[in-house]
């Protein structure tokens, strides 16, 4: 065997190597995404700090502390591809706060007839908005055309119609009890 086609070989093998360097995180990341929304779907009265494993730094709800249900409707999915990647936000983290006080991902596949509706246990009384993005290529970016989004996004109680950024104050709402939250998708 020439040298030469010991360089190749050694390339391909560093390439190889890099890739799955690469790809084993991203398969994991996504399935710990999917495994992390489902938890969130039933309510189990005993345990109280289910919805805040996201960000440790959020204060738990206090034994007394009462805590409410918001259920979400999002309407005018355009299609079934990737998932819908959901960021809660209060005042300690207002948008576009990177990660909010919460993530939660759904796949797509829950999706009916372009509606997802799903109730979420576990929220203590404050200001908050909710924000998502349909994330149809699963790449954990809001893909850019020219000037606007190629991808979907809603917003709670709120739909963006200018063309200015949206702010916190445009979809924030004061959780006092069980809330009904209704998220009309916008796609450019």
């Amino acid at each position: 065997m020439s040298t030469l086609h010991i360089v190749m070989v050694i390339k391909f093998m560093i390439r190889f190597v890099c890739f799955l360097i690469l790809l084993i995180p991203s398969v994991c990341f996504s399935q710990s995404d999917l495994l992390l929304a489902k938890s969130f779907r039933t309510r189990d009265l005993n345990d109280k700090h289910t919805l805040f494993l996201e960000n440790e730094s959020s204060p738990l709800p206090g034994i007394d502390e009462a805590t409410y249900s918001i259920t979400i409707t999002v309407t005018n999915i355009r299609n079934q591809e990737g998932v819908i990647r959901f960021k809660f936000y209060d005042d300690a983290t207002p948008f576009p706060h990177d990660k909010g006080f919460l993530r939660i991902v759904v796949p797509k596949s829950e999706v009916v007839n372009n509606t997802y509706t799903a109730t979420y246990y576990g929220f203590t009384s404050k200001e908050m908005g909710i924000a998502l993005q349909d994330d149809e290529n699963s790449n954990k970016i809001l893909d850019m055309g020219w000037f606007f989004p190629k991808e979907g996004h809603a917003f709670s109680d709120y739909y963006h119609s200018s063309l200015r950024r949206p702010v916190y104050s445009d979809f924030r709402f004061l959780l006092t009890g069980d809330k009904e939250v209704v998220m009309k998708m916008k796609y450019y």
